[in-house]
């Protein structure tokens, strides 16, 4: 899970006497106009650790410009009095506002504390370092020895993963027949011989073809109720199948042991996809008992939180919420020295998960996991759970100190026009 540590800036500077006060400040005084460079906006940042996000808001109320989010000291001039800034009297679109009153507020974020928790929905994604896998691409014999799945990074490259079938000691087994699909009919080649076809009944047509242990021809074929996986002798005859149920993932390619009756599938439908490997048992005359899965992984598919909300495995479901409402720190240079209420919401962005004030001014990133399709939050508890997805994978996270905030106004100021 790539959580974005919060790493916390030290902006108190002793040195400059801006926090050497013990007097609330004074709201920042009124401006006659914009300059031709812009106009200059004063504040005595809150007296502890963190990043600082500061918004223009209009007579409304509404937030017409972010001017920082997640700044340091760095990001601004230091006066005698509190940190400088400029504001050029646009709006985030770069549109000229209109003449009128402005006011300038913000807040402190300090450390929130943003915990990993859990993956969902990937079973090839386990830990952190653990290759973004969004597909399973292909799966093929190579040689005799192995099996071989080829899956789809996030970034595009396709990355290899490989299964050894040799039994130490045993005699490498010799294969003697082709299975090729041509125009859906499967036809078994074997030199020195005239080719077999496979009969199939009318209206039924295979999609892949593989030879496996003691030359069995293993087929996916599409029936009229769906596709199945079946099992051919050397001389075409039907030796047995393996059924899918209404809405089970159908399988689409299929590789198969040359050591053993082990077959590889890559299955795909009802927003999963699946590599499973399968063994048949001793009793082969029974379809469903005769097959025991040896190996499993799972892609769910998540466009949107509702896909994956009921596949979560948690004790609890969980509720997301539009925001969520917390308690913030008292910022003791502001006159009425009280806690704040702030709602919070989260968003995504090009870089990541975003969590911001219910009027939009952007406030932290939590994560740094590009290409997200969704995010959402919800309070369990103190503390506020947040899943986010790019399609093939959940991340689960937790803010455990959301109240480490502290609010701080910047005085109002007047624009004129130009």
């Amino acid at each position: 899970m790539t959580i974005r540590p919060v790493f916390l800036a030290a902006l108190l500077v002793a040195s400059s006497g801006v926090f050497a006060q013990d007097k609330p400040a004074a709201a920042a005084p009124a401006l006659t106009g914009a300059s031709a460079n812009g106009v200059s906006i004063s504040f005595v940042p809150p007296p502890m650790d963190g990043t600082l996000s500061v918004g223009v808001y209009d007579a409304a109320q509404k937030l017409v410009r972010t001017l920082h989010s997640e700044a340091t000291k760095k990001d601004f001039t230091i006066g005698v009095n509190g940190f400088i800034t400029k504001w050029d009297g646009k709006d985030n679109a770069g549109a000229e506002l209109p003449p009128g009153k402005y006011s300038v507020r913000g807040w402190m974020v300090g450390d929130i504390g943003v915990e990993g928790i859990a993956y969902h929905g990937n079973d090839w994604m386990r830990a952190d370092d653990s290759p973004r896998v969004v597909r399973a691409v292909g799966v093929k014999n190579v040689g005799t020895d192995e099996i071989h799945v080829w899956l789809e990074h996030v970034r595009g490259e396709q990355l290899e993963f490989s299964w050894s079938m040799k039994k130490a000691g045993a005699p490498t087994p010799k294969i003697d027949i082709t299975p090729v699909v041509e125009n859906g009919a499967i036809h078994i080649r074997k030199e020195g011989a005239d080719a077999v076809e496979i009969a199939l009944a009318e209206g039924e047509r295979a999609i892949a073809a593989t030879p496996g242990f003691e030359n069995t021809t293993w087929a996916i074929v599409e029936t009229a109720a769906g596709r199945e996986v079946r099992a051919y002798t050397a001389s075409g005859e039907f030796a047995r199948r393996l059924a899918y149920g209404q809405g089970e993932p159908a399988p689409q390619q299929i590789a198969a042991s040359y050591w053993s009756e082990t077959i590889f599938l890559i299955e795909e439908g009802g927003g999963e996809q699946r590599v499973r490997a399968l063994a048949l048992g001793a009793d082969k005359k029974d379809a469903k008992a005769a097959w025991k899965v040896v190996y499993l992984k799972r892609i769910l598919a998540s466009a949107k939180f509702e896909d994956i909300a009921g596949k979560l495995g948690r004790p609890k479901p969980f509720e997301a919420q539009p925001e969520v409402k917390i308690t913030t720190r008292p910022n003791p240079l502001e006159q009425n020295n009280a806690k704040g209420e702030l709602a919070l919401k989260i968003t995504t962005t090009a870089s990541g998960a975003m969590l911001q004030s219910a009027d939009g001014l952007p406030l932290i990133h939590l994560s740094d996991t590009p290409g997200l399709k969704w995010a959402v939050l919800g309070r369990e508890g103190e503390a506020i759970t947040v899943f986010q997805g790019d399609g093939a994978l959940v991340e689960e996270f937790k803010i455990g100190r959301a109240s480490n905030m502290m609010s701080f106004n910047a005085g109002e100021y007047e624009l004129k026009a130009k």
